[in-house]
């Protein structure tokens, strides 16, 4: 993607955001328990950027696993991405809690290589003015490793990668907590103004393989 098109499909996917008012308690970000198990309806989860029209070889969809319901984002050389508009003060909830379990890893992907920077499982938050937070499952960097792309210079993002490799649970459900606004302020130096998306994404066509990713509850919790 050039750098022109890129900036213009971030323009169009943040002009196109709506927000409701700022909850303030604990947040509940996924809706699986009401969603009907099958292919998720993208009227309210939606595909982004707004511009990608793409058919996906397999849609995202609920299913029951290990006796939960769960979000399934199945890749084949191409990269998914879904989600909705949802205002956040991470200073009143700064705690990001989740369930995902990692089954298929892209093969040699590392998000420290910009040509091999495809993941399994991320979970994206975009924050007021343009600045965002990525938490990833990558294939081979290690756990802790942080990259701020550039291709995108509209929106200034930084990807952390919290679980890595087929020998850090992939098969099973893990349980993830990380302090968003704790994060936001080291990576940016300064206070956060409200997330207003949050997105699940899933990526395989830098490395042209396939990934296979469930994402369960996932929860913004006060201190």
């Amino acid at each position: 993607m050039t750098r022109r098109r890129a900036r213009t499909t971030l323009t169009l996917f943040a002009a196109a955001l709506l927000i409701g008012a700022a909850v303030k308690g604990p947040v509940r970000v996924d809706n699986w328990d009401a969603l009907a198990l099958g292919p998720v309806d993208l009227s309210v989860w939606r595909v982004y950027p707004f511009t990608d029209s793409r058919k996906f070889k397999d849609a995202p969809d609920i299913i029951m696993d290990d006796g939960r319901r769960a979000l399934r984002l199945r890749t084949a050389n191409e990269a998914l991405r879904i989600g909705r508009p949802l205002k956040i003060d991470v200073k009143a909830t700064p705690w990001l809690e989740w369930e995902w379990k990692a089954l298929d890893l892209p093969v040699q992907a590392d998000v420290r290589d910009p040509k091999r920077n495809d993941q399994a499982a991320r979970i994206m938050l975009m924050f007021e003015g343009m600045k965002g937070i990525l938490y990833l499952w990558d294939t081979v960097s290690p756990v802790g490793t942080e990259r701020r792309p550039d291709e995108l210079d509209i929106f200034d993002r930084v990807l952390i990668v919290v679980r890595s490799g087929s020998s850090d649970g992939v098969g099973r459900w893990t349980r993830e907590r990380r302090d968003v606004l704790a994060d936001y302020r080291r990576l940016f130096d300064e206070d956060p103004r409200p997330i207003k998306w949050v997105g699940f994404e899933a990526h395989s066509n830098d490395t042209r393989s396939h990934s296979t990713a469930l994402f369960g509850a996932v929860n913004f919790q006060p201190r």
